[in-house]
């Protein structure tokens, strides 16, 4: 009998244990992790793209623009972590534009632009910005107009 007991009280120790896990698990906290994915980011910025800019490019060419600037930005925040980067900005339609060229992928400078803008309204419908730099910060920072 003593046996049992010690069996049925291991068991109710798992399901303890078990339900504890479980219930960790199911934790969320505040402000958690957000995960940006260039697909996704493809599948919103695509439709929303203007009339105009859709006959000139499709998701292939989001695609490149997207990629070249994240390689501005991995680069850029590599190279000097104090340094303001400011995803969209003019240094970054200027390196896409200049990557794009380099590959034979002619864009307009306002195509890219766009891409850009939806790219940040996408990151912001997903939390991952808190907010645009107002004009006035961005001439703070020297940045000027995009």
């Amino acid at each position: 009998m003593a046996a049992f007991l010690f069996a049925l009280g291991l068991l109710v120790l798992l399901a303890i244990v078990g339900l504890a896990f479980y219930w960790q698990g199911s934790i969320r906290l505040p402000g958690a992790a957000v995960s940006y994915g260039v697909e996704d980011s493809i599948k919103y910025i695509t439709p929303r793209l203007s009339e105009t800019t859709r006959e000139k490019i499709g998701a292939r060419s989001v695609r490149r623009i997207l990629e070249w600037e994240m390689k501005f930005l991995q680069d850029r925040l590599g190279a000097d972590s104090e340094q303001v980067v400011v995803l969209g900005g003019g240094a970054a339609i200027d390196y896409v534009l200049e990557q794009t060229n380099r590959q034979g992928f002619e864009y307009e400078r306002e195509v890219v632009a766009e891409v850009m803008q939806l790219q940040a309204a996408y990151m912001e419908s997903i939390g991952a910005l808190a907010r645009p730099v107002a004009d006035d910060e961005r001439d703070k920072m020297g940045l000027g107009d995009v």
